[in-house]
């Protein structure tokens, strides 16, 4: 992309209108109380009596704009220092009603449960979200920029419990306003729920019940009013930690025990801006990640799993977060990725001695500041890493912004990136239809390094139930460098496209029907063909039971310019390549007790042959015990040698309450040739407290026996003061 389509791409997307359309919003009051209700799920409380119904929901699935098929009653009551919300879920066949789990943060997609955002700065962006199941399993997250981010790892100190009775299900939580980051200048908020009722796979909304728009779609939220008067306090939260870890190297027989304490602090310097402060921190309870097979060139990708970083994360966000959404499509670019603090080129923990942030809002501005300092970790010095991001709201859902990193993990050399964007959103397309568009420009800096050091790029997107499609540009120049990012190809230019549709027949047992095409053309700087991919649909079916059958097909052009080894001492060598592939994927109902995946795909792979295989298999017969299988196996033949690979998951979870739980998770790959074990008990006794024993084990696995490798066993347990 040529400097001048580059800056016609930013002068039109700057020329768009700011302002939306006012959509119709439902609206609902709170009610103050003197007399907080005992949060045990039962809503038996006198005091709910005075709190007023918000009002029934509309039905979206299946029947977008029906009544429900079971009705709600949802109130609102707060005090000085919570937000209460009562829920009364009615189920004319309680002993059907679905839970799966009661493990904190898990996944309930099949359960029968109820979400709900709060806007609490009514800003029609951004909002808080939380969710309970009927099993009592809760979960929260931070939403940002409308749905274009969601940080689901993000824990509140917040209370919840449900209980199922005769007359369906209900549950009550309790919200503390010194969780909830809020302006303290309106008495109301943007505010949305959905229930879902898991059996039908029904799913009703109360503001905005449309398709077009999902529960993330700040701006579509109802209004929740009659909130005054609410304290956070002084806005100071410590949360001091010990963490106790015994570590055993079986191949130099090097055991340890080590101690150590530290703390994270939470300043709220006013309402909507928050310091923090982490010393000695540790990632003991974070889980694992999961393995990854790679075929490709191309580093992979795993995402950010640690919780000082996963706090207010969105607000870090640059550009459209540069993750392709079309089939097959990766991360093309991130500028700031924070996975690459505290960890070294090959994923080994290095110390973090201390950090500092500054995250929030303050009127139109979102605001992040980080800085991290690392200890000194084998050959690798202590490193200084900044990173700093500024936003302005512009009309109802538009945004521009600026992000500046510096800092190399690897200490290699200085570097720093400096990056503008804006985008634009509305929901009035066309009449009724969704348009995001974004334009984005980033700089590097770096120690001896001079000249082609850009990366921009635009992108345009109509996300819609019926018809979506999608356009984008993106280059990234030879020599630019974001030592604080994630590039995992640079010297490129990618142009992608696609559209898709997915039809409603009313046919008996289907509820919708997928089809579509994505395709993606990769040059270098200098216009020379690299790679192009196009991705088919032609018919993917999604039953009413939840069934799910899909075909696809692909052709790929890639040209090598430079051996490639694929597997150990087996060469794709230099070469025009050209190869098709397709394959079938069938689910069944996850509602179901026992269900299942299986992916088929094959045909021709450079100048040979792949198939690969997985299948899935899932068991949660209650909300006791859930447990997945899940392998992988991909046969490749080359002229150069044949080779498999294969990648083998298992989990295993209790939870015993909503506040213990025990959870086990086992891989195996050919490329490691390793087991690896994580085990982790988590307690949370009271809100503010959590309790956690973890226990990793690798071991190296070969024809007849299992040698263990490394042992870990860690305790850590925090507890969060507030004022």
């Amino acid at each position: 992309m040529s400097a001048s389509p580059r800056c016609a791409l930013a002068a039109l997307l700057l020329a768009l209108p700011v302002r939306a359309q006012e959509p119709e919003r439902a609206h609902a009051r709170a009610t103050r109380t003197s007399s907080a209700p005992r949060i045990d799920g039962r809503l038996d409380d006198a005091v709910w009596q005075q709190a007023t119904p918000i009002g029934e929901l509309v039905q979206i699935e299946p029947v977008e704009g029906a009544a429900p098929s079971e009705t709600s009653d949802i109130r609102f009551l707060y005090d000085d220092q919570y937000l209460y919300l009562g829920v009364r879920c009615f189920d004319s066949e309680p002993e059907r009603i679905l839970t799966t789990t009661r493990d904190r943060d898990a996944l309930l997609d099949v359960d029968d449960r109820v979400e709900l955002v709060i806007d609490t700065f009514h800003d029609r962006r951004n909002a808080f979200f939380f969710q309970i199941n009927a099993g009592g399993s809760k979960g929260d997250a931070l939403v940002t920029g409308n749905g274009a981010n969601f940080n689901k790892p993000w824990d509140g100190i917040w209370d919840g419990v449900a209980t199922i009775d005769s007359r369906g299900w209900s549950a009550e939580f309790a919200l503390p306003f010194k969780t909830l980051n809020f302006a303290p200048d309106t008495s109301t908020w943007g505010f949305n729920i959905t229930r879902f009722i898991g059996r039908k796979r029904e799913e009703a909304r109360w503001s905005c019940a449309s398709r077009a728009f999902s529960l993330f779609d700040i701006f579509h939220a109802g209004d929740l009013a009659g909130l005054e008067g609410m304290q956070q306090g002084i806005g100071l939260d410590v949360v001091p930690f010990f963490v106790s870890r015994w570590q055993n190297d079986r191949p130099s027989d090097d055991k340890t025990l080590l101690g150590q304490p530290g703390f994270d602090a939470f300043y709220k310097i006013i309402p909507s801006l928050t310091l923090s402060l982490t010393v000695n921190t540790d990632f003991a309870e974070t889980e694992v990640d999961q393995r990854q097979i790679n075929l490709t060139r191309f580093p992979l990708f795993f995402p950010e799993r640690r919780d000082f970083f996963l706090q207010d994360a969105g607000l870090f966000e640059f550009g459209t977060n540069f993750v392709g959404g079309g089939r097959g499509r990766d991360v093309a670019l991130l500028p700031f990725f924070s996975r690459r603090i505290g960890l070294d080129d090959q994923g080994q923990e290095v110390p973090i001695l201390a950090g500092a942030k500054l995250t929030g809002r303050a009127g139109d501005y979102g605001i992040g500041v980080l800085d991290v300092q690392t200890d000194d970790a084998d050959e690798l010095d202590g490193q200084n890493l900044f990173a700093g991001r500024v936003s302005r709201n512009l009309g109802e859902q538009s945004v521009v912004g600026a992000l500046v990193t510096r800092g190399d993990p690897l200490g290699e050399h200085d570097n720093s990136v400096y990056g503008f964007d804006a985008g634009y959103r509305t929901n009035h397309f066309q009449g009724d239809q969704n348009l995001i568009a974004s334009a984005y420009y980033l700089v590097s800096d770096t120690e001896d390094v001079s000249g082609d050091q850009q990366a921009f790029g635009a992108d345009l997107r109509s996300p819609n139930d019926f018809l979506s499609w999608n356009l984008g540009a993106l280059e990234i120049q030879e020599n630019f460098e974001a030592d604080l990012g994630f590039v995992p190809r640079k010297d490129i230019r990618r142009y992608d496209g696609g559209v898709d549709v997915g039809p409603r027949p009313d046919w008996d047992g289907v509820r919708q029907l997928h089809m579509g095409v994505d395709a993606d053309v990769f040059t270098d700087t200098g216009g020379e063909l690299e790679t192009w991919n196009v991705v088919a649909e032609p018919l993917g079916v999604e039953w009413e039971s939840g069934e799910f059958v899909s075909v696809n097909a692909r052709r790929t052009h890639d040209e090598l310019t430079e051996d490639f080894e694929i597997s150990d001492g087996i060469i794709v060598p230099v070469g025009e390549y050209e190869f098709s592939r397709a394959g079938v994927a069938f689910e069944t109902g996850g509602q179901r007790v026992l269900s299942a995946g299986i992916e088929l795909e094959g045909g021709e792979f450079f100048d040979g042959h792949r198939t690969d295989y997985a299948g899935r298999l899932t068991w949660h017969p209650g909300a006791l015990f859930n447990g997945e299988v899940v392998y992988a196996l991909n046969q490749v033949s080359l002229p150069d040698g044949d080779f498999d690979t294969q990648l083998a998951l298992l989990r295993a979870n209790l939870s015993f309450t909503a506040e213990l739980s025990w959870n086990n998770f086992v891989q195996w790959d050919t490329e490691s040739d390793t087991i690896g074990l994580n085990s982790r008990l988590r307690w949370i006794p009271v809100p503010e407290q959590e309790v956690f024993l973890v226990f990793n084990q690798t071991m190296e696995s070969d024809s007849s026996s299992f040698a263990p490798l490394f042992q870990e066993l860690a305790f850590k347990i925090t507890y969060a003061l507030r004022f």
